[in-house]
């Protein structure tokens, strides 16, 4: 059985999600709107992309070949589209799981979390390979809120591919108290999306 020493071979992959509706930003795709130098999306990829995982997919759904343009891909990371992005998020971590299932562990990342640094994800990365085994869920938490991203070892990963429920996969770590560990964070990076119009403004201004 895996345990945290084989988790220092850094088999964690990474899974971008960048398949939403953008429903409540009125209008406009969340991942197209500018942010920095490039984009929302384009912002959020780059900084992962310099993280410690070993490969990210990237999943498109809304506006997929517009999305697509905003990331530079490296390495061996890749893009994959869901073609039932309007069935919810949950559907868009299976598809991308089905690329990573050769890993000890994924990450869940949002893909309308630009404050996130490169730093960020390696600290859930290090933390999870220093103190998790294979049964283990990582949780951020900033301020007694829950955060993301979240790392799941591969155990779950079935539980993953056959989860029901639409909207991610809180249900799973609710199923499994005793096996998650909650990581405080001293950044309020963890908790800041992106949803409305009015958070984009606070983003811009960050």
């Amino acid at each position: 059985m895996p345990n945290s020493l084989d988790f220092t071979m850094n088999q964690i992959g990474g899974i971008l999600l960048a398949a939403g509706l953008s429903d409540r930003m009125q209008g406009p795709n969340k991942m197209l709107l500018p942010y920095g130098n490039s984009s929302v999306i384009g912002t959020t990829y780059q900084a992962l992309s310099q993280s410690r995982l070993l490969k990210t997919v990237i999943v498109t759904g809304r506006d997929a070949v517009l999305v697509q343009d905003q990331i530079l891909l490296q390495g061996d990371d890749q893009i994959v589209h869901n073609g039932l992005f309007t069935s919810g998020m949950t559907s868009s971590i299976q598809v991308a799981l089905n690329e990573l299932k050769s890993f000890e562990a994924v990450m869940v990342c949002l893909g309308d979390m630009p404050l996130l640094t490169s730093a960020d994800y390696d600290l859930l990365i290090n933390t999870f390979e220093e103190t998790c085994d294979d049964g283990h869920i990582l949780v951020p938490w900033f301020q007694g809120k829950r955060a993301n991203p979240v790392i799941f070892s591969r155990q779950y990963f079935d539980e993953i591919l056959n989860h029901e429920q639409p909207n991610g996969c809180s249900g799973i770590v609710k199923r499994h108290p005793e096996k998650v560990l909650n990581l405080n964070v001293d950044s309020e990076r963890f908790i800041t999306d992106l949803d409305t119009p009015k958070d984009y403004q606070r983003l811009k201004e960050k």
